[in-house]
């Protein structure tokens, strides 16, 4: 007797348990549950992660590129200079 109501609960468990788990793309959810919109919050936050980790690879990459052209001197020398007959004159 203990044996089938623990078959039972265990088997109820596992079916209910995977359909919220195992829904990654959500369109299995109905769209006005409260799972539906878990399940797209948590995609959400995941491709936001990735995304700004994307973006600020980029941003260090064109950093370390803007540092190594002589464009980035010139720019400084022509900001410092009081007149910019200074600029032009060097």
């Amino acid at each position: 007797m203990k044996i089938i109501k623990i078959l039972i609960i265990l088997i109820s468990l596992i079916f209910t348990n995977k359909s919220v788990v195992y829904a990654q793309d959500c369109s299995a959810l109905d769209k006005l549950s409260k799972e539906y919109a878990e399940c797209n919050a948590n995609l959400l936050k995941k491709k936001t992660k990735t995304l700004k980790n994307k973006a600020s690879d980029k941003i260090e990459e064109g950093k370390k590129k803007f540092n190594k052209l002589k464009l980035k001197d010139k720019l400084l020398k022509f900001k410092n200079s009081k007149s910019h007959k200074d600029f032009v004159e060097n």
